[in-house]
């Protein structure tokens, strides 16, 4: 018999989660910790998981304000800076420095993370991290905004490693808006294997 998740259980799941890490976690940091059942639980058997954090006496329970949602914010803002900075050690090896320009304005308001110069033509990438597929669409309902008049290739580029390309594609099948097709939406993985298929102006790289 499963032992039942009793708030006293969660409250100690709550608790290691927070001795490992320094703050409560997230729904998504939820569903994959082994100590605690799933988000999804927690809002039926609970109302919710602010409600829940509240009755166990956390204060500033909610995660979209307060010292948590800043905690989140500047994780998630050193994350992405490494990412980035990751994903350009890559480009710059296969296509050569000078062919990656970084932070590239379009339209005089937007920026693309990266645009890549290639001998067969020029594409744009703009990686983000999401820590959920519920969360990867907010994002990327936001991006397709800013991309609207974006005419060269682009890749979109999720680096989430727990996030897969399958659930990628039935994602971008599924949406009421189809992208333009010039957009894709990528896995940090599918675009690692797509750029050294590449041709490049780099002399050190064979096309």
């Amino acid at each position: 018999m499963k032992t039942p998740w009793t708030q006293e259980r969660i409250n100690a799941g709550f608790k290691k989660f927070s001795d490992e890490h320094q703050r409560l976690p997230t729904a998504g940091e939820i569903d994959r910790y082994a100590h605690l059942p799933s988000s999804r639980y927690i809002q039926k058997r609970f109302g919710g998981l602010e409600k829940l954090r509240i009755e166990l006496n956390y204060t500033d329970a909610h995660f979209g304000k307060g010292y948590f949602r800043r905690t989140i914010a500047t994780e998630a803002g050193e994350r992405s800076r490494i990412l980035r900075e990751d994903l350009q050690l890559v480009l710059q090896a296969h296509f050569g420095v000078d062919n990656v320009e970084t932070e590239k304005t379009f339209l005089g308001k937007y920026r693309v993370n990266f645009y890549v110069h290639t001998p067969v033509g020029n594409f744009g990438i703009d990686i983000f991290y999401a820590e959920t597929m519920r969360t990867l669409q907010s994002s990327v309902n936001i991006k397709m905004k800013k991309y609207t008049n974006f005419t060269d290739p682009l890749y979109l580029v999720v680096a989430n490693e727990l996030l897969h390309q399958g659930e990628l594609d039935t994602y971008v099948a599924r949406k009421k808006h189809p992208f333009p097709a010039n957009i894709r939406l990528l896995t940090i993985g599918s675009m690692h294997k797509i750029i050294s298929n590449m041709s490049s102006y780099n002399k050190d790289v064979q096309p």
